[in-house]
């Protein structure tokens, strides 16, 4: 039975529901609140299911619209939530998105988002003022292709990483030129394998990071893709997760996760040990409903898309 990210995202919505490499300062054990923005709509700043979030070099920041049909399905924001642009509209070309969900940026500012409901362009490549530049992937079973493009993550080569749910259940990397590198995972339970992959992010190192969303852990990888570790299972404790979606990573290779079953973030180190949660505590304003997207600017500042309540938050490491 194929199990689409859609139906995971609408399953935490009503059951509770670039990755990006940047640095967070020494010691920070602790994250405050600091702002959010957008709500419910279709206009400008607005939302139906805010979904993926990247960040590029001038910690602008890029949302997709999961299921929102708005005139623009990928809005550029300044670090403080004011809009900038949008652009790709609803559609079924290359060009066009029908359920934009993982974004990241590599270091040319390249815009890189995948849809989750076009697997036949699976994965859009757009500059940073919103021209398209191409498609990347196309439907089917075997390397390159296919079911339902999920996450994506970007190395500092600009190697492209995309997790892939149903029959391929995996993660595929492509060289900067689009060229099919390798695959990893096949569907399972056991190590190096997936259900439902929601997304990828790189450390310094090379090393892949996979959330392994409903088996309910994080896998790590090596460069070229075999299996060196996990960490999580289904809980509600430090360290466990329900459904998690997203992941980061900072330049102390630290790994964020979104764990959207339990309303948080959580801070790994490299090795899988828990370090610290946020986002599941405060006033209801400070609180994430369902944290999907998550990603980190260059201050450490950790910026999560609810898709529930269609905003985005901000948190500050406290030394």
């Amino acid at each position: 039975m194929r199990f689409s990210r859609f139906a995971l995202l609408c399953m935490l919505t009503f059951s509770l529901l670039i990755s990006s490499t940047y640095n967070l300062p020494a010691y920070a054990l602790e994250f405050a609140h600091k702002t959010m923005w957008g709500e419910k709509g279709v206009a400008q700043g607005q939302f139906n299911q805010a979904s993926g979030i990247g960040i590029d070099s001038e910690d602008n920041v890029y949302v997709s619209d999961f299921a929102g049909y708005t005139t623009k399905m990928i809005q550029k924001f300044t670090p403080n939530g004011t809009f900038i642009l949008g652009f790709g509209t609803f559609g079924n070309g290359p060009q066009y998105f029908t359920n934009p969900s993982g974004i990241a940026v590599d270091s040319d500012n390249h815009i890189f988002i995948a849809d989750f409901g076009n697997p036949t362009y699976a994965v859009k490549e757009y500059t940073n003022n919103g021209s398209f530049v191409r498609s990347i992937g196309s439907f089917g079973l075997g390397p390159g292709l296919f079911i339902s493009p999920g996450g994506v993550g970007i190395d500092k080569e600009n190697n492209l990483y995309v997790t892939d749910f149903g029959e391929n259940t995996n993660v595929q990397k492509f060289d900067h030129n689009g060229n099919f590198l390798m695959s990893i995972g096949s569907p399972g339970t056991g190590d190096g394998q997936f259900n439902n992959p929601a997304d990828v992010a790189v450390d310094s190192n090379g090393n892949i990071f996979v959330t392994d969303s409903t088996n309910n852990r994080v896998q790590k990888f090596d460069p070229s893709g075999n299996f060196l570790m996990k960490f999580g299972v289904f809980g509600t404790g430090n360290g466990q997760f329900k459904q998690p979606i997203d992941v980061a990573i900072d330049l102390s290779n630290n790994v964020y996760v979104s764990d959207s079953g339990n309303n948080r973030i959580q801070v790994f180190d490299n090795n899988g040990n828990y370090i610290t949660q946020f986002g599941n505590t405060g006033s209801s304003h400070e609180r994430i409903e369902n944290p999907v997207g998550i990603a980190l600017n260059s201050q450490g500042d950790v910026y999560v898309a609810d898709g529930r309540d269609a905003d985005v938050h901000v948190f500050y490491p406290i030394p």
